[in-house]
């Protein structure tokens, strides 16, 4: 899983994280949020005004999540994905293409990959690279391998039996199930990279290409599912830092950084008036605000400028920028001061220093001195008595962590949300025909849909709809795996 690498490539041994999984809450129903909503209509027709408000409220009690904004002491923010969007009918495509040109021009991959075209209908959010095999999986929550391509084509059932067995099963997905940071660093992430945001999606397809040209080089046959030797994902890990590094925001080498400096309207979504405007409030209200991101500070600039105004940080009482999420949540990392979008040599914090929260940028750094500066300079109250709440797209990053690591709740954006809505603009990039829903394939949820429903106390589509509702009033999903304002696995 590479995603908190897209934005912030950095030189020197990658962190080795460990971290299981934890159960959460359980909700004990067993009849469908759908079916239980038409019975609970036919049911109020029956009763008299004051039994059906006390039956209403047993409801959402019993079988809804609740959740107000209101409620939280200290707010963080993602920035790319969450405060911001990005047109992903432009950045998508520019991803992919930049990613073949690479391999062609600078691995020596066959230029037949030129020649292939972006195809939206088969990437999607959430899928597991098997890189030696050449396969790409769509997992269940047990690990359960739902639907496989051998490079683009999809595999029949008896073929993904051939190769992971009657149960449908590959033991290093299992052992990523159970630590899913083990795919960012040793022997597991040779082997399995997970795809989690729109940064890094396109790489499924090109994968898929280049295992179709170098099979079709070798002139090979069926025998190809047994091969154990695809010497992709390196070169391919190569081109998204060439992408991605922080430095070569600065210095001009990345043509993705170059196309967005040159043409933000192109690729980058203003923020609505609504999303500023519940930033405003919040903070105007003692609510302590801080923004977290993966970006560099010079790179979060750019986009937050276009996208929320140039007095962008000023919605915010700290901004950290290249938090290196997940560890930001657990780890003691120094902060670094910023100065003129740079991060400043020699300005490292002691981790017992207090940070300002003014609007001031810090790069790197810890949560638990962040918590404890906004604690003091901005609630006046103990660390202890903050309740606190994380919002971002990133499942890992942004749900599971500061959840497991940080006991804070966490909102879960996810525009898949939208897949089946015909009037949503990027449908033709998060839904996909090939590979059914990102919730669901035959009525069995994802891996991404279980763990939105563990670690998340909502999921919503965009920032917006937390916009629409009044900060002071409660919210209840109408399901009790969070979704809101309804599952999408109820259509």
């Amino acid at each position: 899983m590479f995603s908190s690498s897209l934005r912030c490539v950095y030189s020197g041994k990658v962190d080795y994280l460990l971290f299981t999984f934890v159960k959460l809450r359980n909700f004990s129903l067993t009849t469908t949020a759908g079916s239980l909503s038409s019975t609970v209509n036919n049911i109020d027709l029956q009763r008299s005004p004051d039994q059906r408000l006390a039956f209403r409220r047993f409801n959402k009690s019993s079988i809804m999540r609740e959740f107000r904004l209101a409620d939280y002491d200290i707010i963080g923010f993602d920035l790319d994905g969450t405060l911001l969007r990005y047109n992903l009918n432009t950045m998508v495509p520019l991803v992919y293409e930049l990613l073949v040109k690479y391999l062609v021009e600078e691995r020596g991959f066959p230029r037949v990959m030129l020649d292939k075209p972006f195809n939206s209908d088969f990437i999607q959010k959430g899928l597991i690279v098997d890189a030696e095999r050449g396969n790409i999986l769509k997992l269940s929550a047990e690990g359960v391998i739902l639907k496989a391509t051998h490079g683009t084509r999809f595999l029949q059932d008896s073929e993904i039996e051939l190769i992971y067995g009657k149960s449908r099963t590959w033991s290093i997905a299992k052992e990523y199930i159970d630590d899913p940071l083990s795919a960012w660093n040793g022997p597991v992430s040779e082997k399995l990279r997970s795809l989690l945001d729109y940064f890094d999606i396109a790489s499924s397809l090109v994968f898929a290409h280049a295992v179709d040209a170098i099979d079709q080089e070798s002139h090979a046959n069926a025998s190809v599912l047994g091969k154990n030797n695809y010497k992709i994902w390196p070169d391919l890990l190569s081109g998204l830092i060439n992408i991605y590094t922080r430095e070569n925001f600065a210095n001009g080498k990345s043509p993705y950084f170059e196309a967005l400096k040159n043409q933000p309207q192109k690729y980058i979504m203003k923020t609505s008036n609504n999303v500023i405007n519940l930033l405003r409030q919040l903070k105007d209200s003692g609510k302590a605000l801080y923004l977290l991101t993966g970006s560099n500070i010079d790179f979060a600039n750019l986009t937050a400028s276009y996208a929320l105004g140039a007095n962008w940080r000023d919605r915010f009482n700290v901004i950290v920028s290249f938090g290196k999420k997940p560890g930001f949540f657990f780890m003691q990392r120094q902060f670094l001061q910023v100065k003129d979008l740079m991060e400043v040599d020699g300005s490292e914090l002691s981790l017992d220093d207090e940070l300002t929260t003014n609007g001031s940028c810090y790069s790197q750094g810890n949560w638990r001195q962040l918590k404890s500066s906004l604690c003091k300079h901005v609630l006046g109250k103990d660390d202890d008595r903050a309740r606190c709440l994380y919002v971002g797209d990133n499942l890992i990053q942004d749900v599971y962590a500061p959840f497991t690591q940080a006991s804070m709740d966490s909102i879960a954006l996810s525009e898949e949300m939208l897949e089946n809505d015909n009037k949503y603009e990027y449908k033709n990039i998060v839904q996909s025909t090939v590979w059914d829903s990102y919730f669901s394939v035959n009525g069995i949820p994802t891996l991404w849909s279980k763990n939105i429903e563990k670690y998340s106390r909502l999921c919503v589509a965009t920032m917006d709809v937390i916009a629409a509702a009044p900060v002071t009033e409660n919210i209840y999903s109408d399901n009790t795996q969070g979704f809101y304002p309804t599952s999408p696995n109820n259509d």
